[in-house]
């Protein structure tokens, strides 16, 4: 008999990882349901909410959590609750009910929160009280589950070694690419955004302007090839986004575009017009341990990426050499000569086939979910 899961809490469906989750237990059978609380309405970039914002967030999730309990209590007993990403939060009264009930309960730990607050953001300086704080709650919520979904192996082999869990708990979901990612798919008009086709060959980087990112060393990256037939666009904005308004000031303007915000319903029209995307290239641990969504979504539309080495990554770059150009993490000289070199190579370079895109996505890690869920 196949394993039932109902989704429960505030999730936030303007992640990929949300939906491409759900949509993937939608195909296989398994989601029985969504008892979603509406929380995130409004806010589609919450790297760059306010606070007032996220106060409001969290306001609308408590008081609107004892309805949506009653409802998942009287949810059948045999469907485990699923919580995706951010659900930890939700995971302490949904903890006790289980518990009475005897219901499984899946933590969608997509995000790991200390590191990311603390680590890889350097918002809370590590060892101070709220960092200990923030490290004990999201332990807390962790030992609650039962199953723990990540989006890597590496992300996964994190969370048993700092918080002392067990590894088997863990069950690895990649991210993948929605359909809306579809080489065959005939692109709009994105002139508007970047001008009209010229001789010059787009690199394309996009995404939240935070350290992970290394948005730092792409400026320079493309400082170091001016000159050259290649029109730099990064499309984004977050917390390093002075860095990038200091450098465009300061004379690096010359062959880059500059984009705040696009329509996600744009970007693969965006995506196909570029020559090269741009995977991550920060130094953090954390940015060594994902495969971040725009590589998915890149290698879906048929386009060749340049991004940091890293022991998430690497396994793919080894299977797709053609596809898939590895540099240094925070090497701005290697990004350069990467990008370089992959332009001047273009015709050695291959998009990746209908086959292994679809291997590349949720589905399979799904499977081994329920799977888990049906031994317990």
């Amino acid at each position: 008999m196949l394993a039932k899961i109902v989704a429960f809490g505030g999730y936030d469906e303007g992640k990929p990882r949300v939906r491409l989750l759900l949509d993937a237990l939608q195909r296989s059978g398994a989601l029985s349901g969504e008892l979603k609380i509406s929380v995130w309405g409004g806010m589609e970039d919450k790297s760059v909410a306010g606070r007032g914002r996220i106060v409001v967030a969290i306001l609308r999730l408590f008081l609107s959590l004892p309805a949506a309990l009653w409802r998942l209590a009287r949810w059948p007993r045999d469907h485990a609750v699923l919580l995706p990403y951010p659900g930890t939060p939700e995971i302490f009264p949904v903890a006790l009910l289980a518990w009475f009930q005897r219901r499984t309960v899946i933590l969608d730990a997509f995000l790991p929160i200390h590191d990311t607050i603390v680590r890889d953001r350097g918002l809370v300086r590590d060892g101070r009280v709220l960092s200990r704080i923030i490290k004990a709650y999201e332990a807390a919520g962790l030992r609650l589950a039962d199953l723990i979904l990540v989006d890597t192996d590496q992300h996964g082999e994190y969370f048993a070694r700092e918080f002392g869990l067990d590894g088997a708990r863990m069950v690895t979901v990649l991210v993948g690419a929605e359909p809306l990612f579809d080489s065959t798919r005939a692109a709009d008009n994105v002139d508007d955004l970047i001008g009209p086709p010229d001789d010059r060959r787009i690199v394309l980087f996009y995404g939240q302007l935070i350290p992970l990112h290394g948005i730092e060393t792409i400026l320079h990256a493309a400082r170091l090839t001016q000159g050259e037939t290649l029109h730099w666009v990064i499309v984004g904005k977050g917390q390093q986004e002075p860095l990038v308004r200091e450098f465009l000031a300061s004379g690096g303007s010359e062959g880059i575009t500059w984009i705040p915000w696009v329509d996600y319903e744009r970007l693969p029209s965006l995506i196909a017009r570029a020559g090269l995307c741009l995977g991550i290239f920060g130094s953090s641990d954390k940015a060594a341990r994902v495969i971040p969504n725009k590589l998915f979504q890149a290698l879906a539309m048929g386009k060749p990426v340049v991004t940091r080495s890293s022991p998430a990554v690497d396994t793919l770059a080894r299977r797709f050499p053609e596809t898939i150009l590895t540099v240094p993490p925070e090497n701005a000289a290697a990004l350069a000569e990467a990008v370089l070199n992959a332009v001047a190579g273009q015709n050695s370079l291959k998009p990746l086939s209908a086959g292994n895109i679809a291997n590349l996505g949720p589905d399979q890690g799904v499977r081994d979910l329920i799977a888990r869920l049906g031994s317990l």
